[in-house]
């Protein structure tokens, strides 16, 4: 899918963006079948023409829960942070493949708060599934243990 600045913004802004929400613990979170649904939901949203967000809280033994979430994107940014799509950052009169980013959200994950990563372009999102679930359970488990090491640090 390929969406120009203004048409992004008009879906995020819009709340036309399918969102779906999860609570489930840190183990449960890391396992390739929540994983696998996650990404198909996004995938599925997509190919109805929607942008698509997939958002897990994640419960953890130490502190506040984890906020890990796919995002659909133009760039790597936060859905929530749509607004800083201005001409500073893209052209707004092309169109831009919609990409696919892990998002972690948590003060302990570094100095920012929040962790954001590509896990699919466009080309990767019309393939198989099964790369992309090895890539982001890799990178969930990474960047769990990142704030349970800074939490254990306290």
């Amino acid at each position: 899918m390929k969406l120009t600045v203004a048409d992004y913004l008009d879906q995020v802004v819009g709340n036309k963006v399918l969102i779906t929400e999860n609570e489930t613990t840190a183990s449960k979170a890391q396992q390739k079948t929540i994983l696998k649904k996650a990404i198909e939901t996004v995938i599925e949203a997509l190919d109805t023409g929607h942008l698509g967000k997939y958002q897990i809280t994640i419960r953890v033994k130490k502190g506040d829960p984890v906020v890990f979430h796919l995002d659909t994107n133009l760039i790597n940014i936060p859905m929530a942070e749509a607004e800083r799509l201005d001409g500073k950052l893209l052209d707004k009169e092309i169109s831009y493949p919609v990409n696919l980013y892990m998002v972690m959200e948590s003060e302990d994950v570094n100095k920012s708060g929040l962790r954001i990563d590509e896990l699919a372009n466009e080309t990767d999102l019309s393939g198989s599934i099964d790369p992309l679930v090895e890539r982001l359970q890799e990178w969930l488990a990474e960047h769990l243990a990142d704030v349970m090491e800074a939490r254990a640090e306290a």
